[in-house]
């Protein structure tokens, strides 16, 4: 189903492009390889730890057999991921992923209070406090049932240091059913030629465990949690000013936790939704992730809206 935009308030519009600094040999194929390698060491820690739970299991011996089945399929997920991560360098390149970002770049980036108020928004991600989209998708539960998930995606009036670059905290809640179970904190910040980058986000994912009482959301998961400079962690393009049709790109890169790309399929598409629509004039991009093969999901954006349907 497509989740389409329902709501929305907000105060922009916007304009303009560049780029990234690269380097070195093969270095996409090489970090492809060690990131295989870091996979498999990381599946056979899990192997490890789940066959001392299984010890002190009664069923000890098929436990450890369910272990090493998905030890097996853990290898072989890893192995796919690595296609995955081949098919991006030949849409990308060998050269080493170097995005200008960080302290030495800050004066490349705007003041994020200035963003609709003296400096123009990105005219497909207005990250102009105050801003709010709603979207919502009927999705099938655990159980079975069509519910509603319902996404918030408000620019707060909070920003963040980065890396020596300020962004804007755009706080981001998935709600399933009435139950709250992604909360997230975007961090982004807007270049001199109107591209917004994706600078890091915190991500709370909760569920709430069968037989609890009172039935209250319980963080379980900070996974795909990242902040550019920390751990290696980079920035990249979330949203170009004026996006180039047929250009693949990282948005981030985080290895093993956090690889989202997109390419640029059109600007001339047309989509509608509730809240917004663009005839002619929707900026239409697949997104993807190496980590998450064969999933790709379709967005569109309307001109000084944002984003309005996302399909997958």
């Amino acid at each position: 189903m497509k989740p389409r935009l329902t709501a929305i308030v907000f105060t922009a519009c916007g304009f303009l492009l560049p780029g990234f600094a690269t380097a070195a040999v093969n270095a996409c194929s090489s970090t492809a390889a060690a990131l295989q390698r870091a996979c498999a060491l990381d599946a056979t820690n899990e192997l490890s730890l789940a066959t001392a739970v299984c010890i002190n299991r009664a069923d000890t011996a098929p436990c450890i057999r369910d272990a090493r089945a998905a030890h097996t399929e853990a290898l072989s997920h890893c192995s796919v991921v690595r296609d995955e991560r081949d098919d991006v360098c030949d849409a990308l390149g060998e050269n080493r992923y170097a995005p200008a970002f960080g302290k030495a770049f800050a004066s490349n980036f705007v003041d994020p209070d200035q963003i609709g108020h003296g400096v123009r928004p990105n005219p497909y991600l207005p990250i102009v406090v105050g801003n709010k989209w709603i979207y919502h998708k009927p999705v099938v539960d655990v159980d079975g049932e069509t519910v509603q998930e319902v996404v918030t995606v408000v620019v707060s009036n909070d920003t963040k240091l980065v890396d020596g670059v300020q962004c804007r905290v755009v706080h981001d809640t998935v709600v399933l059913d009435g139950d709250v179970i992604e909360d997230t904190d975007d961090w982004f910040a807007q270049d001199l030629a109107g591209n917004v980058w994706y600078c890091g986000e915190l991500v709370r994912d909760y569920e709430i465990a069968d037989g609890d009482k009172p039935e209250l959301p319980e963080l379980v998961s900070t996974a795909g949690t990242f902040k550019a400079g920390r751990d290696g962690a980079l920035a990249g393009i979330i949203m170009f000013a004026a996006p180039p049709v047929g250009r693949t790109y990282r948005e981030e890169a985080s290895w093993n936790n956090a690889e989202d790309l997109s390419e640029v399929l059109s600007v001339s598409a047309t989509e509608h939704a509730p809240a917004a629509s663009c005839a002619g004039n929707c900026l239409m991009v697949r997104a993807f992730s190496p980590l998450a093969p064969g999933v790709n999901e379709h967005k569109f954006y309307a001109p000084g809206v944002g984003q309005i349907v996302g399909t997958k």
